[in-house]
């Protein structure tokens, strides 16, 4: 018999509508509790997001989130949720569907973050009297960043259009993993050891609360503070913030705006220069 012809062979289509048929009656009404690693709120007002525990995690939606939801989701957050599992049929990718959520308190992550940042703070590794100011007109400048990432390309790209005689030094550094805390520290030691850096800038694109882990390692917070060099912290979006940022010397909203802080726009000064000749010419 042909495949074509056997009543038992299906298409994706037909497939996925079946399953989706299926779990959709069998777990129409359920609860769950995990810890939110990411969440996105779009302008329709729908929410998605993921929520985790220690081996596995789940993709969620939850429709009209503004609407119904009173209180902020955060990554960190460990929450119940009440609603029904489905598949999305197009892609095939299995989903809960939210109806309501309840927040239980924090998850782990968090509450490590806090009780590290009371002990650092604690210890003074976050007072405005122990940062350095930034060089004024560096000659050369440290990134530490992967360069595998689109982050550097737009660090890059500001030096050349601010000051292209600034020299910069890439540190290639893992900024996600297991590993990274250490190759970040690592870095950090190395550019001081250099000893012809101005600038150090610590960078990387937003993430989840695991994918920042690395910057709220109580190992990189020690080494920027024992940093001679004054580090700017670029690290996630600006609505990132880890401990990274409270204790580096100048925190940036993002890794294009930690490029910004730290280099002066080179056509600016050559004017500034040419009129002060001008003037001290017409004086003499």
């Amino acid at each position: 018999m042909e495949f074509t012809k056997n009543p038992s062979v299906h298409s994706v289509t037909q497939l996925n509508n079946r399953v989706k048929s299926y779990i959709e009656k069998k777990y129409s009404s359920i609860y769950v509790t995990g810890e939110v690693s990411s969440y996105q709120l779009y302008p329709s007002g729908h929410s998605y997001f993921t929520i985790k525990d220690v081996n596995s995690e789940m993709s969620c939606v939850f429709f009209n989130a503004i609407a119904s939801n009173t209180f902020d989701i955060r990554p960190g957050m460990q929450l119940t949720l009440k609603g029904k599992v489905s598949l999305y049929s197009a892609k095939g990718k299995f989903q809960f569907i939210v109806d309501s959520l309840y927040p239980i308190g924090h998850g782990i992550l968090h509450n490590n973050f806090e009780k590290l940042k009371i002990k650092l703070k604690n210890e003074g590794l976050f007072l405005d009297k122990n940062k350095k100011k930034i060089t004024k007109f560096p000659v050369t400048v440290g990134i530490i960043t992967s360069l595998s990432g689109a982050v550097i390309k737009d660090v890059i790209k500001v030096f050349k259009n601010k000051a292209p005689n600034v020299q910069l030094i890439i540190r290639n550094t893992f900024i996600q993993g297991s590993s990274a805390a250490k190759e970040i520290s690592d870095a950090i030691k190395d550019l001081n050891n250099f000893n012809r850096i101005d600038t150090i800038i610590l960078c990387r694109g937003g993430g989840s609360i695991e994918d920042l882990a690395p910057f709220n390692d109580e190992k990189v917070v020690r080494s920027i503070f024992k940093s001679s060099i004054p580090i700017i912290s670029g690290v996630g979006h600006e609505t990132d913030f880890t401990l990274t940022d409270m204790v580096a010397d100048v925190r940036a909203s993002t890794p294009t705006a930690a490029a910004e802080i730290s280099v002066y726009y080179r056509t600016e000064l050559l004017q500034h220069l040419d009129l002060q000749n001008k003037k001290i010419n017409y004086l003499i």
